[in-house]
């Protein structure tokens, strides 16, 4: 006899992964692939702002905002630069190190930027004496800092009264070892006639280190002061033989003090003092004074 109802095969419902929770009941699994990290691009801002780093050896944020800008900076473009550097730390061709400003009592630390070796490698062809800000010491940074912030003034005064800059902060280590070696070339006039060198020393400590009664400044400017006109000073620069020692101090009182001490010892118009206060407000103007003649004169670029 016949069943009167034909057999069913019935196939179970798939079980939803949240409830597969018997032993042994394989659950499906499903890879994700991490977020593609964006692929570091060279635009013309990162090349701008590599460019300015190999220049100028050490930046702050505002000061690159700034350059790249040309006019004091907004918020904005300080965003904008400051996420562009940002960009060349990850891709690192940059380094910072965090930097307090003196008299600061409000707001975060800033950054103070360089090229990294491999970002000194990148820039060499254009930039033949830049070097490399990598591990370098937060003690010495202020005044590495004021060696840029004096190669940025010079730079504006050279392109406003069309000279030509060369500035050198790397391999200067000779008889005498000053912070930057810098030329400025008169195009309008005879070659060979129109180009003045300078050694910049930045003395922002007190008079001390002293050694046999004599301070650490005296010693080396007293080196200077024997190595200017010598064939030895053209045999290792190649260029010059005469020079001016351009001395920056942080305040009138110390510059004046040290005036007086060369005057006694090393009395030379070679030697060029000024001030922070003074550069930062017009380079170009008569803000140097000489141990020969502080008391009666003083000196600028463009008489130089």
């Amino acid at each position: 006899m016949e069943p009167l109802v034909e057999s069913i095969t019935v196939n179970p419902l798939p079980i939803p992964r949240g409830n597969a929770i018997l032993k042994g009941m394989a659950t499906p699994t499903t890879t994700r692939r991490p977020p593609a990290t964006p692929k570091f691009r060279l635009t013309k801002q990162t090349e701008r702002i590599l460019e300015l780093l190999a220049e100028y050896f050490c930046l702050r944020t505002n000061d690159v905002a700034g350059l790249i800008r040309g006019h004091e900076p907004n918020e904005s473009d300080k965003r904008t630069v400051r996420f562009t550097l940002n960009l060349l730390h990850k891709a690192g061709l940059a380094y910072r190190l965090k930097y307090i400003e003196q008299h600061r009592d409000i707001g975060n630390p800033t950054f103070v930027w360089g090229l990294t070796d491999r970002g000194v490698q990148m820039m060499t062809g254009l930039f033949y004496h830049a070097k490399t800000f990598d591990e370098h010491s937060e003690r010495t940074l202020d005044h590495e800092l004021e060696i840029s912030l004096f190669h940025i003034e010079m730079k504006k005064f050279c392109d406003k009264y069309g000279f030509v800059l060369y500035w050198q902060q790397s391999d200067l280590k000779r008889t005498v070892h000053p912070d930057a070696l810098f030329a400025v070339t008169d195009p309008a006039k005879p070659a060979g006639k129109n180009t003045l060198y300078f050694f910049l020393e930045i003395e922002r400590a007190k008079i001390g280190a002293y050694r046999d009664g004599e301070p650490s400044i005296m010693r080396k400017l007293g080196k200077m002061h024997e190595y200017y006109g010598s064939d030895l000073c053209q045999k290792e620069w190649g260029s010059f033989r005469q020079y001016r020692v351009i001395v920056v101090q942080r305040s009138t009182m110390r510059n004046q003090n040290l005036l007086k001490q060369l005057h006694e010892e090393l009395n030379h118009r070679m030697f060029w003092l000024t001030t922070e206060r003074d550069y930062k407000a017009g380079i170009g103007d008569y803000i140097f004074r000489t141990p020969k003649d502080f008391n009666e004169k003083a000196y600028g670029f463009l008489d130089a």
